[in-house]
């Protein structure tokens, strides 16, 4: 049913943007006629609480409505690309955790998953939607050239969350470059079309989510479920710390080993198990670095032994 500029869609009712459910339904034919298999990729992306779970959610249910597949949402991406890659004709969500404290090793490597899991599902005739914080700390082929568009989420006049905004496919490549190159965020600029989510969140349970494997969801369990998969995170960054500080203090115990008198640094080296060029680069650390050697931060071990390679090993 229509109203104006918007339409009462599912048997939940609710209200979706008329030219929105026509990209939609775009989207649905690609990834359901018989002719082409091919998947659809569609990006939600906004700050944090600004409602894009809720609007995947909202959009998930649509496309449920209309093609009978069942909604999965996870939080961890290692659980969804074992999900995409062993099934078909599902809907899938990715809520990426809005972590300020992600790092850029966490960003390079989830960037290497998504290529991955994008360059070798597309058979699967999936549709997927990715909710991203920032879509600029995204793989251009991500971003650009395997998104059909993207909602972009904000909050009106800084209060009033589930405002959209929705950027074409061809658009995404000056949206992604103008912040690559001016650090601007164009979404008004290059937007098509703008309006309002309504909150589906409260019908959670009945659209049957399941969320990291666990079927029929309530707003409950996805919360539960949410705090857990950070909690996960956070340990995972930790045992990368841990490897680090092994790696120092096997370092520090060679160190204890050293026989003098040392004549020439070869010497050195020799005794330490690395080669001549492994300790003059850890001379270029320390003076590009101003690397403290006595209690070195996490960061500071990073750096120290990236050059290290398996030398100290």
């Amino acid at each position: 049913m229509t109203t104006g500029y918007k339409m009462i869609v599912t048997d939940l009712k609710y209200h979706l943007e008329t030219r929105l459910v026509n990209k939609l339904d775009i989207m649905i034919k690609r990834c359901t006629d018989k002719k082409n298999r091919k998947d659809a990729v569609l990006m939600v992306e906004g700050s944090e609480g600004e409602g894009k779970t809720n609007t995947s959610e909202a959009i998930a249910y649509y496309v449920r409505y209309v093609t009978g597949r069942k909604i999965n949402m996870f939080f961890r991406l290692a659980s969804l690309l074992q999900f995409a890659q062993s099934t078909k004709n599902q809907i899938i969500i990715w809520d990426e955790p809005a972590l300020d404290s992600l790092s850029t090793d966490w960003y390079r490597d989830t960037n290497k998953d998504l290529m991955r899991l994008l360059m070798t599902c597309r058979k699967k005739r999936h549709f997927f939607l990715f909710n991203f914080v920032k879509f600029y700390k995204f793989a251009e082929y991500v971003v650009v050239d395997r998104s059909l568009g993207m909602v972009h989420m904000y909050s009106r006049k800084g209060t009033t969350p589930g405002r959209f905004v929705y950027i074409k496919n061809k658009f995404l490549e000056a949206l992604y470059n103008n912040y690559r190159k001016k650090k601007e965020r164009s979404y008004n600029k290059l937007k098509a079309f703008g309006g309002a989510f309504p909150i589906v969140e409260k019908y959670i349970s009945h659209m049957r989510i399941s969320v990291e494997g666990q079927p029929d969801c309530s707003l409950k369990d996805y919360e539960n479920l949410k705090d857990k998969a950070i909690q996960s995170i956070g340990a995972a960054g930790s045992v990368k710390i841990n490897v680090f500080k092994k790696k120092y203090d096997d370092l520090k115990y060679k160190i204890s080993l050293v026989k003098a008198p040392i004549l020439t640094k070869e010497l050195l080296a020799n005794q330490l198990g690395i080669s001549d060029k492994t300790l003059r680069n850890w001379r270029n650390v320390r003076e590009s670095k101003q690397i403290s050697l006595e209690n070195p931060s996490e960061e500071e071990n990073k750096e120290q032994f990236s050059t290290m390679g398996r030398s100290v090993m």
